[in-house]
């Protein structure tokens, strides 16, 4: 496919379009995939829509300052992301050994390297967001930046970050950016360069889902004053009272937080309605990388899938989606995911096989409360269910009978990861899918075998899991279907002894589960399960939990799992 069907990502592709510059210029390290499961074409598309003029510059050369400048100066200003994985997670394990390979990245080469190169160097660095918005300052001075994405998302206060074992305070105000944009960004990005071009100053704007920083804080409206970085840094049980606090009340009113002389202000994000989501994902994706790459293996994964929603009320302590996406589902219209699937159906390759219609977790599609939400957001009670919540699993399972009648469709199959708790699979529908909508593996997160260790992470005990798990292999045996469960485990969770590392073992042989998905716990910042890895205890209940920081000791533990499957 030509170059020119995609957005321009060189001053050759800005100017075969009849522009001497760009409104905005997209940056991140990811390579520049237009296919609507990867963020910057989704916001490159949107802008787009709204008659912005948009570059995408991908994986510029970092170290060179005037890389940043392809497109020359902005008109409007500079929108910067670390890509779609915190840099740190995807360039480092949980040990804290150097990844050799970035899926985000051409053939997962994660270095630039061309021949006589005396030294490599990664094209995603450490801390991109911090990186990136400083060559920008030294190439571009006075241009507005806006940051990004999930790695600005969750250090958008002061946080705990692992890999430096320090509180460290708000990326807004390290990275030295004009505006950060927390969540899915959208809306708020929109509405940021559409005050840009009408001459605004973005700290003087109240942007639902952004935060700024402000020398006063007078003239807000009953904001929510969390400890300061320096109480939160200095003081652990102040870090534990600015994590709970942000926690319950972040979604709902404005918080402030004192950073140094000056005050990071977050306003809360404006809940997406079903037609707005709609919009976003019916623009004219190409769904094909930009011919500059040849083979991304993040593309290859999700090539022929599609998001069907937003949010999940799992509500896990490890889980950085909650803060990030949200805990409220918002859903796709059922002919808008129609015709995103007719689209897939005429793009060249395509081999009849929807891969994925899902999202967070699947079967959450088209799930309501009936009370509007709560501060909580418990919606699966351990198992049991909120009496407020309103699964959509009949609409889910039209949603996947519509899909595989389209012309073209020979299987439709769900990738993404599936609760096991009966309020979101019943089984009239995890007979349905074993039958037709499972190809060969199913995705299953039971994450430990003791239950002392899932009441940490906020997950159903061991027990909602053999309940599922003896549904699964009577409907097996009657529909004579030969699936199997892949379960995914975490290792080393804040709360987890010896004793429950071998009380996991017993529970994967007891299930036969096998495997190679168990993770050692990485702290990512503005999880709960992080804030209880540097606390020593849970930041809300003050319950005192055992942390292993021992990489040793770790990887011993993950062994235990792992031996067994030999």
């Amino acid at each position: 496919m030509k170059s020119d069907a995609f957005l321009p990502t060189s001053a050759k592709e800005m100017k075969r379009r009849g522009w001497d510059n760009c409104d905005i210029v997209i940056v991140t390290p990811d390579a520049y995939i237009d296919h609507p499961s990867f963020g910057m074409a989704v916001l490159g598309r949107f802008l787009e829509s709204h008659g912005f003029r948009v570059g995408i510059l991908s994986q510029p050369r970092w170290k060179d300052s005037d890389s940043f400048m392809e497109f020359g100066r902005p008109n409007l200003a500079f929108a910067v992301s670390g890509g779609a994985m915190d840099s740190m997670v995807i360039n480092y394990t949980a040990v804290g050994i150097p990844r050799k390979d970035d899926p985000y990245c051409d053939g997962a080469d994660p270095y630039f390297s061309k021949k006589g190169d005396a030294k490599r160097y990664r094209i995603r660095p450490d801390r991109t967001v911090q990186v990136y918005c400083s060559q920008i300052r030294a190439a571009c001075k006075g241009t507005p930046i806006i940051i990004g994405g999930i790695e600005a998302s969750l250090r958008r206060i002061a946080h705990y970050d692992w890999w430096s074992d320090t509180v460290r305070r708000s990326i807004l105000f390290d990275s030295k950016a004009d505006l950060l944009i927390h969540g899915m960004g959208e809306y708020p990005l929109l509405e940021a360069v559409s005050a840009l071009r009408n001459g605004a100053i973005l700290a003087d704007q109240q942007i639902p889902g952004t935060a700024v920083a402000l020398r006063g804080t007078d003239d807000l409206s009953s904001p929510v004053e969390l400890p300061s970085y320096e109480e939160a840094r200095t003081n652990k049980e102040s870090f534990a009272r600015a994590y709970c606090d942000f926690e319950k009340l972040n979604r709902s009113r404005i918080i402030i937080q004192k950073q140094d002389t000056r005050y990071l202000v977050q306003f809360p994000a404006s809940p997406l309605t079903t037609e707005e989501l709609d919009a976003v994902y019916d623009l004219p994706y190409t769904r094909m990388p930009h011919p500059k790459y040849h083979d991304v293996p993040a593309y290859r994964m999700i090539r022929d899938s599609v998001t069907a929603h937003r949010g999940c009320y799992g509500n896990c302590a490890f889980c950085a989606i909650t803060s990030h996406q949200g805990p409220d589902i918002v859903s796709r219209s059922k002919n808008s995911i129609e015709r995103e699937i007719r689209s897939i159906t005429k793009v060249p390759g395509f081999g009849g096989t929807i891969t994925d219609i899902g999202g967070p977790s699947a079967n959450m599609y088209g799930s309501q409360c009936i009370i509007g939400g709560c501060i909580t957001h418990d919606c699966l009670k351990d198992g049991s269910g909120c009496k407020n919540l309103l699964p959509g699993i009949r609409d889910y399972q039209t949603l996947l009978d519509t899909a595989a009648e389209c012309p073209g469709v020979r299987h439709v199959f769900i990738g993404s990861g599936l609760r096991f708790e009966s309020p979101v699979l019943p089984e009239y529908f995890l007979r349905k899918i074993l039958k037709e909508n499972i190809s060969g593996n199913m995705k299953v997160a039971p994450e430990s075998g003791s239950d002392r260790v899932l009441r940490h992470m906020h997950k159903s005990p061991t027990s909602v899991f053999g309940e599922f798990h003896h549904l699964y292999e009577r409907i097996c045996r009657e529909e004579k279907v030969s699936r199997r469960l892949v379960p995914y485990i975490i290792v080393g969770h804040p709360g987890e002894n010896e004793e429950d590392i071998y009380r996991t073992r017993d529970f994967l042989n007891h299930y036969c589960l096998y495997g190679n998905q168990f993770q050692i716990f990485t702290p990512s910042p503005l999880t709960r399960s992080t804030a209880m890895y540097y606390l020593g205890y849970d930041p809300c209940t003050e319950e005192p939990v055992e942390v292993v920081r021992d990489r040793r000791e770790l990887e011993k533990r993950k062994n235990i799992l792992t031996r067994r499957n030999r």
